[in-house]
C-alpha cells in the first residue's frame, strides 16, 4: 500500500503479471471531484497543494484532471447530440429538404 493507494495486479495478454495498478482511495477521489467542481483547469500551485494534501504525486493529480476533463467533455457532447437529435426529429418534414 502506497500513500492510501490500493494496489491490484494487472495482467498482459499473455497472462504474465506486470507492474501493480494503483487505485485512488474514496477520500482522494472525493477530494479531487470537489476540486474539479470548483474549476476543471489546474494551476501549478493548486496541483502541488492538492498532491501534498492527498499524498499523491503532482503528476497523478494532473493526469486525473486530464482524464476527468475528457469524461466531462464526452458527457457534454452526448447531451448536445441528444438535444440536436430531438430537435431534428421534432422538425417538420418539409423543413428537412430546404
Amino acid at each position: 500500500m502506497l500513500d492510501g493507494l490500493d494496489e491490484e495486479d494487472s495482467l498482459e495478454e499473455g497472462g504474465q503479471a506486470t507492474e501493480k495498478k494503483r487505485r485512488l482511495s474514496m477520500h482522494q477521489v472525493k477530494a479531487l471531484e470537489k476540486n474539479f467542481d470548483v474549476g476543471n483547469k489546474l494551476e501549478p500551485e493548486r496541483k502541488v497543494k492538492l498532491a501534498e494534501e492527498l499524498g499523491l504525486q503532482p503528476r497523478q493529480v494532473a493526469i486525473w484532471f486530464q482524464n476527468r476533463r475528457a469524461r466531462w467533455k464526452t458527457k457534454v457532447l452526448e447531451k448536445d447530440y441528444a438535444m440536436l437529435k430531438a430537435n431534428r426529429e421534432n422538425e417538420p418534414l418539409w423543413k428537412s429538404f430546404s
